[in-house]
């Protein structure tokens, strides 16, 4: 009985070990399979990795190895290429057009420009900085444009030639190796358009940089706050306008012709606006709604200036504009008169007292002493150096208020239906022969 239970024992234990035998045997076989197609992959040349191919797409696979399709796709490069040079060969004969004389160079030289109003002295501080030392600056313009301070810079002003849209055309020599420049200009109100300066730099090849800055009709006008009280103290005159425009045609045509005005429109349903002249210190409002715009001013020419952009802008928008027959206050005339008489009286005392101070000075040289000269005199000799420096750019202002009386004069006989620009030159021989009773005169004043 024992003997039987240690065979049944030992039979068990051996078909246990039969089975891990073929178990073993089994993980050799598939070990063995694996490096064999191992061993055939590598003899084929392939590396075993991830595919993106999906399995069944031989069609893709002979197209890309098909002669025919791979000289289609040669064939469809070549034409491309053909085509970018087309392309290539016709941007270099528009350039050879534009400039025969010249090459195209590329710089990295920066220029930076600002075009800031004095409100002192009712003229505009013009600024140019560069990264590299500027060598001249040309300005050039087609409105009437004084030069009224070169700054550290040399000029050499040209003639006006009006027919080549060239009624200020200066340039501008930087001495040393400065890399800004700074000019004091006076733009004269009425016309708008474009300030030009070519600023060539210190570099090689040269090269010239283009700034443009542009010129409002009133450039010389100012944003101040609405007040209705400071705009009554002087005599108004009402220019009214309705049509067929929206709030924010409106409010652009008024930011084209005056200065400061911002882009973005107000929120509300009205706008209204007040501005300053800095130059003779005149207020004018601006109030307007969808369809209706309404201008008080004490200085006509700044109305009529006003009326002309505006209408000219509706034009180009093609919106229906209709201006009404101004309300013309007589008193506006002679208070804007008013305004100008010192100005001008003061600036035509000055050059004849810079005349007389080189005789004046020659002649106390002969005698040794001052003491025979009034005291009126006597105070203008001790006084020369000042009055050398105020006369230097005095005849530029005489001229600039010339033109502003001339403007006012045509401008105040046009709102009557009268043209008398035929008249011009007698603005001009009364200023050569001032006084301030033919200046009412001139104007059909009391």
């Amino acid at each position: 009985k024992g003997e039987k239970k240690e065979k049944k024992k030992g039979g068990i234990s051996s078909l246990f070990r039969m089975g891990s035998k073929k178990k073993q045997d089994d993980k050799d076989s598939d070990s063995k399979t694996k490096d064999d197609k191992k061993d055939q992959n590598a003899a084929l040349g392939y590396v075993p990795g991830i595919t993106l191919d999906r399995a069944g797409d031989d069609k893709e696979e002979d197209n890309r190895t098909d002669p025919k399709e791979r000289e289609k796709k040669i064939r469809a490069l070549r034409k491309e290429v053909e085509g970018l040079r087309e392309q290539v060969k016709f941007q270099k004969e528009s350039f050879s057009k534009l400039s025969k004389d010249q090459v195209p160079v590329s710089t990295r030289s920066k220029v930076k420009h600002s075009l800031l109003l004095d409100e002192v002295a009712a003229c505009y501080k013009f600024s140019i900085e560069s990264e590299m030392p500027i060598d001249l600056v040309a300005l050039q313009s087609r409105l009437t444009i004084t030069l009224l301070d070169p700054g550290t810079s040399v000029p050499s002003i040209s003639p006006p030639d009006p027919s080549n849209d060239n009624v200020l055309l200066a340039t501008l020599r930087i001495m040393g190796t400065n890399n800004r420049v700074q000019v004091t200009l006076m733009a004269l109100e009425g016309h708008y358009g474009t300030l030009n300066a070519f600023v060539v730099t210190r570099v090689a090849p040269k090269v010239c940089h283009l700034v443009e800055c542009s010129i409002k009709p009133l450039s010389l006008h100012r944003t101040v706050p609405f007040d209705t009280a400071k705009l009554e103290k002087a005599p108004l005159s009402l220019l009214k306008m309705t049509g067929a425009f929206t709030l924010g045609q409106m409010h652009a045509w008024v930011g084209a012709c005056f200065p400061g005005v911002p882009t973005k429109l107000p929120e509300g349903d009205s706008i209204r606006y007040m501005f300053e002249s800095t130059y003779v210190g005149t207020l004018v409002s601006a109030e307007y709604t969808k369809g209706e715009a309404v201008f008080k001013g004490q200085n006509l020419s700044v109305l009529a200036l006003i009326k002309d952009v505006i209408a000219k802008e509706a034009s180009t928008a093609k919106a229906k504009l209709d201006v009404k027959t101004p309300n013309i206050d007589e008193g506006s005339v002679l208070h804007m008169l008013q305004l100008l008489h010192p100005k001008l009286e003061k600036l035509l005392k000055l050059v004849d007292s810079a005349k007389y101070l080189d005789a004046l000075n020659e002649v106390i040289a002969q005698e040794g002493s001052a003491s025979f000269l009034t005291p009126e005199m006597r105070t203008m000799v001790e006084k020369s150096d000042e009055i050398k420096a105020e006369h230097k750019g005095s005849e530029k202002h005489i001229t600039f208020m010339q033109h502003v009386l001339e403007n006012l004069f045509v401008d105040r006989f046009k709102f009557k239906g009268v043209n008398v620009k035929h008249r011009m030159g007698e603005v001009k021989a009364l200023v050569d022969k001032y006084s301030w009773e033919g200046l009412c005169s001139l104007f059909a004043v009391s």
